[in-house]
């Protein structure tokens, strides 16, 4: 009887020595699960900060990069506006030159004599166009004014003659003759101090 009540206390001795085990190695396992967890969430939070970072420094270099080629851009388009404006003046300079060495060289007189002999091959090239137009049909509207308009718009044709001889050789006709008509009357004024006088001898 002594000896089943020894090993009846043995059994449950083991028994709970075992369910301790059990128990710990449960709690074991579910403290490393709730850390495996844990750490789980961890990561993926670090991982999104992460990306999220990666993600503005990219959107921030973006802006710097475009901030870049939109400032070069603005650079350059600024550049080759001021080549332009310099060319343009190295043009409107050299086409004065060209007009002085003229003036200097043949005189006024002789360069508008020139200027006229270029005159018409000029409004030649000028009404060109007019003159491949095989069939022109006037609309008027009943007041006359059809033909009219026709002749204006030659006449306003042949007004721009001057204006492309002026681009084309730097020559401006307009001052040209106002220069020679201002010489002209000025000459006529100092003979006596009055315009159109003639100076008499004594």
């Amino acid at each position: 009887m002594k000896a089943e009540l020894l090993r009846d206390a043995s059994i449950a001795e083991a028994t709970k020595e075992k369910d301790l085990k059990v128990a710990a190695f449960r709690k074991e396992q579910d403290t490393a699960k709730t850390d495996a967890d844990k750490y789980a969430v961890e990561q993926a939070a670090e991982a999104s900060q992460y990306t999220a970072e990666s993600q503005a420094k990219a959107s921030a270099e973006k802006i710097r990069l475009d901030g870049l080629a939109q400032a070069e851009s603005a650079r350059a388009k600024g550049t080759a506006e001021a080549e332009v404006i310099r060319l343009r003046g190295l043009a409107e300079a050299e086409a004065r030159e060209r007009q002085a060495e003229a003036f200097e060289k043949f005189g006024q007189a002789a360069v508008l004599d020139i200027v006229a002999k270029m005159l018409p091959e000029l409004a030649g090239k000028v009404a060109a166009p007019l003159g491949s137009i095989d069939k022109l049909t006037v609309m008027d509207s009943g007041n006359g004014t059809g033909a009219l308009q026709l002749g204006q718009y030659v006449t306003q044709l042949m007004a721009t003659v001057p204006e492309m001889l002026k681009n084309v050789s730097g020559i401006d006709v307009t001052q040209l003759v106002k220069g020679l008509t201002e010489k002209k009357d000025g000459a006529s004024e100092t003979s006596t101090g009055e315009p159109g006088a003639v100076e008499k001898k004594e």
